[in-house]
C-alpha cells in the first residue's frame, strides 16, 4: 500500500501554519482542482478528495496536535476510515459556501428550483371481445383526470392578481441553512419552507383550483384499440393523462387490455382453438362441415376413417399480430365423434351387421376399433 501523502505539503502550507492560512490554502487548492473546474481530468476528483481529506485533519485542532506527533500512524485514529462518506456528505455544504459550486463533481447535489413539470400517467382497464381482437375497435370510456383550470389557465392565482416572487428565497426557490459541523458552521442548501421550491407564492389563490392550477375533470373520449392485442397488453394514449404543472406537457393514458373469455374458442398466441362434435357416420364415411369461425364460419373437411381426438387446421383463421403484419394465426380444430344415444331396434339390427361385417368381433379386448365399442356401449342398454 503507498505512503500518503503528507497533509502540510497537500495543502501547500508549512507545519506552523495557523488555522486562517490552512483554510486559504485549503480554498485556492480546492477551487483550482474541483472536478467541475476540470471536466476533462479523470484524476481531479482523486485530488479533491485528498485537499478534503487533508483538510479534516489540519483543519480541525485535536486532529491536527494527534497528527504532528503520530503522522498516518493507524493507532492515531486519521486512517482512511476516518475520512469517510459523511465527511464528503459535509463538505459538498463547504465547498457550496466557500465558491457557490453547484456541487462536488458528483458528491453532492443542491435543490433545483422546480419549473413546469409533466402530468402523471394514468392507467384504465378496458375488456374486449376474442373477436373485435380481430379488426380492433373503438370504444367510448370515461374517467377522471387532472385538467388544466379554466378559469386561471393553470397559473393558480385568483383573477386580478398573479403569483409574487417569494420574499424568504427572492425567487431563487431555494434557502441557505447553517449547520455545524467538523469545519465548524458550514452552509447547506435546501428547498424554501414558504414556497416549498416553487420560487414564487401565490397571495390570492383562484377559487376553483384553490391555487393549484388543476382541477379534476370527468372525462369521456373514444379510444382505438388496434389489432391483435394480447391480455394485459397496454395500449398508449398521448396526452391522456394529467395535465402538466406550469405549462408542463401533459401526462399519458394506458389502457389495460383484458379479454373476455369466449364460450367457443381458446386462444395461444395468434391461433385458436376450439372442439366440434362429429357423428360416427361422418367419422366413418367423411364429410364436408361447417364450424364456426371468429370473423365467419369455416368449411372443414372431414377424412373418411378420422379418430375422435383428430385436431384439424385451417389456415389464417386466427388472429393477427399487434406486433408485426405477419398476417394471422391459424384455428385448430379438435373433433370428437359422439355415439349414437336412444336407438331403435331397426337401427340397432344395422349396427350390428354392420359390425360383424367388418370383423371387429374377432379384435382383441387391446384392438377395440370405435365399431366394437359402440357395439358394447349398445349392448349395455
Amino acid at each position: 500500500m503507498p505512503d500518503k501523502p503528507d497533509y502540510y505539503d497537500v495543502l501547500g502550507v508549512p507545519r506552523d501554519a495557523d488555522a486562517a492560512a490552512v483554510k486559504k490554502a485549503f480554498r485556492k487548492l480546492a477551487r483550482e482542482h474541483h472536478p467541475d473546474v476540470n471536466p476533462g481530468d479523470p484524476q481531479a476528483a482523486e485530488r479533491f478528495k485528498q485537499l478534503g481529506e487533508a483538510y479534516a485533519v489540519l483543519g480541525d485542532a485535536e486532529k491536527r496536535s494527534y497528527y504532528d506527533r503520530y503522522g498516518h500512524a493507524p493507532e492515531n485514529g486519521l486512517g482512511a476510515g476516518d475520512f469517510n462518506a459523511d465527511m464528503f456528505g459535509d463538505l459538498a455544504g463547504v465547498f457550496q459556501s466557500f465558491f457557490n459550486f453547484g456541487g462536488m463533481g458528483g458528491f453532492g447535489q443542491q435543490p433545483q428550483r422546480r419549473g413546469p413539470r409533466p402530468g402523471d400517467s394514468l392507467v384504465l382497464g378496458i375488456q374486449i371481445s376474442l373477436e373485435e381482437v380481430v379488426s380492433g375497435v373503438e370504444q367510448e370510456i370515461s374517467y377522471r383526470r387532472q385538467t388544466t383550470c379554466p378559469e386561471c389557465f393553470g397559473v393558480g392565482a385568483a383573477e386580478g392578481s398573479s403569483p409574487e416572487r417569494c420574499t424568504v428565497c427572492e425567487g431563487h426557490g431555494q434557502v441557505r441553512q447553517q449547520r455545524r459541523t467538523i469545519f465548524g458552521l458550514t452552509t447547506v442548501v435546501t428547498a424554501c419552507p414558504e414556497c416549498a421550491g416553487e420560487g414564487q407564492v401565490i397571495r390570492r389563490p383562484c377559487p376553483r383550483c384553490q391555487g393549484q392550477g388543476r382541477i379534476q375533470d370527468a372525462i369521456e373520449r373514444t379510444v382505438k384499440i388496434p389489432p391483435g392485442v394480447e391480455d394485459g397488453m397496454r395500449v398508449k394514449v398521448p396526452g391522456g393523462g394529467d395535465a402538466g404543472v406550469q405549462g408542463g406537457p401533459d401526462g399519458d393514458l394506458y389502457l389495460q387490455v383484458r379479454i373476455r373469455p369466449h364460450s367457443v374458442f381458446a386462444r395461444e398466441g395468434m391461433d385458436i382453438h376450439c372442439e366440434q362434435r362429429i357423428t360416427f357416420a361422418q367419422a366413418a364415411l367423411g364429410d364436408t362441415i361447417t364450424v364456426p369461425g371468429l370473423v365467419e364460419d369455416q368449411k372443414l373437411v372431414i377424412p373418411a376413417g378420422t379418430q375422435t381426438g383428430t385436431t384439424f387446421r385451417i389456415g389464417a383463421a386466427g388472429l393477427p399480430s399487434a406486433r408485426s403484419n405477419y398476417g394471422r394465426g391459424d384455428q385448430y380444430v379438435t373433433v370428437t365423434v359422439v355415439t349414437p344415444t336412444n336407438l331403435t331396434a331397426d337401427q340397432k339390427e344395422l349396427l350390428f351387421r354392420f359390425a360383424h361385417a367388418c370383423g371387429e368381433q374377432d379384435l382383441e379386448p387391446e384392438e377395440k376399433g370405435f365399431f366394437e365399442r359402440l357395439l358394447d356401449a349398445l349392448k349395455r342398454k
